[in-house]
């Protein structure tokens, strides 16, 4: 007779070889991440590449809590495939309705401004660098958002998918690798609300060799949206005008996570001239204190000479012609 295993063995046995599989797991050792204080030195170059995934990406509803324990088991990369590759084909279906704003150059514009603010070295768009359109459609290629998410988004840390050793105009530099994802999650608190999502996976590497020297991943929704799914897809515009109004937020928030941990130095104040030293002004005339003075009465007003009075006219002596008489004796 044929000896036949029962289901129940196999189950147990798989999932008896699950858990020694995650226990073994747990005992390798994983390469620390690297140290990214000091590394970018100050005045170094910085080059600031920001790419954005080709299609959104919609997560049309949470996952249960069962599918969260799964994930922690090496059974849950397959459960995890499948998940991913039902996300990608409702993302596809909403993608055509979708506005094609340019997120990654309002995130790229917004960045570049703040580490001017936050770096005293050079730092440069891609095309003032010197890189063409052309390699930058061929770092950041990809047949759907998924694949774009498995090469750029989630990456072995310590390997770049992009290697910028090729140009050798480029090894002074540090890259500050920018990869952003778009589209929409469910809230937290289980109600039918869809979040619109901007998320960036930003890394640092050393041009000339392509090594890993910072990395983080950020991420942005708009807790104020009470919108479902439903509605984005009847008005794909709402979405869309949300997520880029998060475009210049999470541009900071790269530029203070790489500012604060690669402690980099702001600009120096510029010199400038000292103003000329203002000549002392006179000290003033103190006012004489009238208090003690003796009282002088004022002098009396000067009299207006006149001229002196003309004489009086003397009567005038009437002459005449005739000869006097002469009284007789």
């Amino acid at each position: 007779m044929h000896d036949y295993i029962s289901l129940d063995t196999i189950m147990g046995r798989s999932i008896r070889f699950a858990v020694l599989a995650s226990l073994f797991a747990a005992c390798v050792t994983v390469e620390p991440p690297p140290e990214p204080r000091g590394a970018i030195k100050p005045g170094q170059r910085l080059i600031v590449m920001v790419h954005q995934s080709p299609g959104p990406w919609i997560v049309p509803d949470p996952d249960s809590k069962a599918e969260s324990a799964m994930k922690v088991l090496p059974l849950g990369t397959f459960l995890q495939g499948i998940q991913e590759d039902r996300i990608n084909d409702i993302s596809k279906e909403i993608q055509p309705y979708l506005p094609r704003p340019r997120y990654d150059q309002a995130v790229e514009t917004a960045l570049i401004a703040a580490l001017k603010l936050a770096h005293g070295g050079q730092v440069q768009t891609t095309t003032e660098a010197g890189i063409s359109a052309a390699q930058r459609r061929e770092w950041n290629a990809a047949s759907d958002q998924l694949d774009w998410r498995r090469k750029y988004y989630f990456t072995d840390g310590q390997k770049t998918p992009r290697d910028y050793s090729k140009i050798l105009s480029l090894d002074d530099a540090v890259i500050i690798d920018v990869n952003v994802s778009f589209g929409a999650e469910p809230a937290a608190d289980e109600s039918e609300r869809t979040l619109p999502l901007l998320s960036a996976a930003s890394r640092a590497y050393r041009a000339d060799t392509s090594r890993l020297l910072w990395g983080r991943e950020q991420r942005m929704s708009d807790e104020t949206s009470s919108t479902t799914l439903t509605e984005f897809r009847a008005e794909p515009v709402g979405l869309t005008d949300r997520i880029y109004a998060m475009s210049a937020p999470l541009a900071a928030k790269i530029a203070a996570d790489l500012s604060r941990d690669a402690g980099l130095l702001p600009p120096a104040p510029p010199i400038l001239a000292p103003a000329p030293y203002p000549e002392p002004e006179p000290a003033p005339t103190a006012a004489p204190d009238i208090s003690t003075a003796p009282l002088v009465a004022p002098a009396a007003a000067p009299e207006v000479s006149q001229p002196p009075a003309a004489p009086p006219a003397e009567p005038a002596v009437q002459t005449s012609s005739a000869p006097a008489v002469v009284p007789a004796q």
